[in-house]
């Protein structure tokens, strides 16, 4: 698939999400004329409508579909027989119905006998139960095809067109409903009908509306005084990290240190010998130590030596 298709299937897709709610993975409703045509050009269901839409997908195929890809199917068989008198070959599980696994059945009742009809009528009532109010209800996807001409001795009937199949005119009119079709061995997403796009865009002018409700309301409440405005919280200095901050040194104060002192009078530090103590009543005053004199220790004199001072006051 082109990345150009591939956007606007994405958008399409979200669209249909916002103004109808459709939700992963898409509930997509198939009938025989489209597993017909997937068939014939050798596609694969699941990847194929995977890449159509978008995202995860679940295929269903109601009782009257299934009843009419069995009656196709054995309309084929005994048109293909070569002796008319021959018994009809064992009903077969037809080549272009996936297994259960792939393609899972979805119940649907509408007699009491759950005796099966028209195709079409199912598919409808399943995407709009009520015909009162239209409405998909469930999200259903619709993937449908036109009828395949029958064949007849390996070649198309060109005298009589084939027959008209209305169920993708009708389901356009129901709003909500995404339609995949198989075109050329391509399935292909159908833009918006005409009543999806009316419900859409009364979504947006309604939600245009509650915006200005809400704004001229706002502005109304102030002008009455009715709402009370809080002050505003101011915002408060933020400090430096204090794990990076130098921690600062601790300073003492001397008002502090004077009523330690007071409060341990037996800390006094003791007068000192030969130190004037005339200021020992100052509290503030701290003693000071007297510096010791050096006694320089005399060697014994010898025989012939004279002392210092002696010579001295011999010469003077």
């Amino acid at each position: 698939m082109r990345a150009k298709r591939s956007k606007k299937y994405r958008k399409l897709m979200h669209q249909y999400e916002t103004t109808f709610g459709f939700r992963e993975p898409y509930q997509v409703l198939v009938d025989s004329h489209f597993l017909q045509s997937v068939y014939a050009f050798k596609m694969d269901l699941l990847p194929a409508l995977e890449r159509t839409v978008q995202g995860k997908v679940k295929p269903f195929i109601t009782k009257c579909s299934l009843a009419a890809v069995m009656a196709a199917s054995t309309s084929s068989s005994h048109s293909s027989s070569s002796t008319p008198q021959s018994r009809p070959p064992p009903q077969r599980r037809p080549a272009q119905l996936p297994p259960p696994t792939v393609l899972p059945l979805r119940y649907c009742s509408h007699n009491e006998d759950d005796t099966p009809i028209d195709e079409t009528a199912c598919l409808l009532s399943l995407l709009s139960p009520s015909q009162d109010s239209k409405k998909n209800k469930e999200h259903y996807i619709l993937a449908s095809a036109d009828p395949v001409p029958p064949r007849e001795d390996g070649k198309r009937k060109s005298t009589k067109p084939p027959p008209r199949y209305n169920l993708r005119r009708d389901a356009r009119l129901i709003p909500g409903v995404p339609i995949i079709y198989v075109k050329r061995s391509v399935m292909i997403l159908e833009p918006m009908s005409g009543s999806s796009e009316g419900v859409r865009d009364g979504v947006e002018r309604g939600k245009f509306k509650t915006g200005l409700v809400s704004t001229v309301a706002k502005r109304k409440r102030e002008d009455d005084g009715d709402t009370e405005t809080k002050p505003k919280k101011a915002k408060k200095v933020k400090g430096p990290n204090p794990l990076s901050v130098k921690k600062p040194k601790k300073r003492e104060d001397p008002a502090s240190q004077e009523k330690m002192e007071k409060e341990s009078p037996e800390k006094a530090v003791a007068p000192v010998k030969g130190v004037d103590n005339d200021h020992s009543d100052n509290d503030h005053a701290a003693p000071t130590k007297t510096k010791r004199k050096r006694k320089h220790k005399h060697k014994p004199l010898q025989e012939g030596e004279i002392k210092p001072g002696v010579l001295i006051a011999a010469e003077t």
